[in-house]
């Protein structure tokens, strides 16, 4: 037997390393495999995103309605008692639900605004912080000032709320989400607090 020469060989190399080649390239089984384990962190990272993008869309949400709530309640009052105000902070921290009450920082505020233009601390209940000083001076936006000679009152809710995201992927720390919101009365020209201590000017 002749033994086959190098040439022939390295041709049938070639050959074979030819068709090994053609055969990996119609053999799309493994596509499917590796560009999923290509897409997979992306789409895990959009995933986790838009969760905490969600989350803390609806936490601000719920801070402005919180706010609007608490201001509106209030205003609709011409005496406010212990019962009365115990209620609507409840109220407002159903609107917060199901985040957590105690993340939110909510104050409830009585403004008198005098004939000289300065306005001043009447009332001041607050929830898991720490309400106004009774005659503390008070920055009201000049567009709801009355006129200088005359008198008017204002009622501002502000609600705080520290919103830590549950997967913290994308969004780090804790971020503090806040609003405000004066309210004029809606009955009569002020809104009284039965007074207790350390919540009304007595």
């Amino acid at each position: 037997m002749i033994a086959a020469s190098p040439i022939r060989k390295a041709a049938t190399l070639a050959r074979r390393a030819i068709e090994a080649v053609s055969a990996l390239r119609r053999d799309r089984r493994g596509v499917s495999a590796v560009e999923f384990a290509l897409i997979l962190p992306l789409m895990v990272t959009l995933f986790l995103a838009t969760v905490e993008t969600t989350q803390g869309l609806q936490a601000d949400r719920k801070v402005s309605l919180a706010a609007r709530t608490l201001s509106d309640l209030s205003s609709q009052a011409t005496v406010i008692s212990n019962t009365d105000m115990s209620n609507i902070m409840d109220a407002t921290a159903d609107i917060i639900a199901p985040f957590a009450m105690t993340q939110a920082q909510v104050v409830v505020t009585g403004i008198q605004t005098d004939i000289l233009g300065v306005s001043r601390v009447v009332w001041s209940d607050a929830r898991n912080t720490t309400r106004y000083t009774c005659g503390q001076t008070m920055t009201v936006p000049t567009e709801l000032k009355p006129l200088i000679g005359t008198t008017g009152f204002l009622v501002l809710a502000v609600v705080k709320y520290y919103y830590t995201p549950t997967v913290a992927y994308l969004i780090s720390g804790t971020v503090t989400l806040s609003d405000r919101l004066y309210t004029r009365p809606r009955i009569g020209e002020t809104v009284s607090r039965t007074p207790s201590q350390g919540v009304g000017c007595i």
